[in-house]
């Protein structure tokens, strides 16, 4: 259902309070704090939300539905458009890993792929298809698709780009090493010499 203009920049203008409030506070927040650090009337917060867990939830599908939306748009192919979704990926999470890393589920990602979770099977898709571009045009070799997005989620996690930002490291510096990192995985090897894969592509 499409919320109406009015009521659509109101939801964003609290989701937007949300993630400072997580950054800064973690999850330990109220509605009427929300209200409060929104400077939106409580009566307005509750029509929104029904508690704050409801906030988090909305929070979290707000960010990955701009991530994957960013991330979706990068044109061309091949190891060039790799880099780029890396570069748009770090860039974004600079904006909200913070407020991310407090949210986070205990659940481990492909494990929500398979209970179909909106978000997570979302962003899945978005990824999948740029390992399968790869892998065709000889860039990396075959290898099972839910591995090598496993890979590329755990080092493009939150807290990792949050850790290496708190060191000094400008974006382009993280979005460089991580890609690297990323596409160095990809190219591993198993004790036999065998390229790592498990047969499902």
């Amino acid at each position: 259902m499409t919320l109406r203009r009015d009521t659509a920049r109101t939801r964003d203008r609290l989701l937007d309070a949300a993630g400072i409030l997580l950054a800064e506070r973690g999850p330990g927040f109220s509605l009427p704090d929300l209200a409060r650090a929104s400077g939106v009337a409580t009566a307005t917060v509750y029509r929104h939300f029904e508690d704050v867990r409801d906030v988090h939830h909305e929070f979290y599908y707000r960010l990955v539905d701009e991530l994957v939306a960013e991330l979706t748009a990068v044109p061309g192919n091949g190891t060039g458009r790799f880099t780029e979704i890396c570069a748009r990926w770090v860039n974004l999470a600079l904006q909200w890993g913070r407020a991310a890393t407090r949210i986070r589920s205990s659940e481990g990602f492909l494990e929500r792929v398979r209970a179909d979770d909106p978000p997570t099977s979302a962003l899945h898709a978005a990824l999948a298809p740029v390992v399968g571009e790869l892998a065709k045009a000889g860039e990396i070799p075959p290898q099972d698709t839910d591995y090598a997005v496993l890979v590329w989620i755990t080092l493009f996690d939150e807290r990792v780009i949050v850790d290496l930002a708190a060191l000094g490291w400008p974006a382009s510096r993280i979005s460089h090493a991580l890609s690297g990192s990323v596409l160095a995985a990809w190219q591993q090897k198993d004790a036999a010499g065998i390229t790592v894969h498990t047969g499902r592509r």
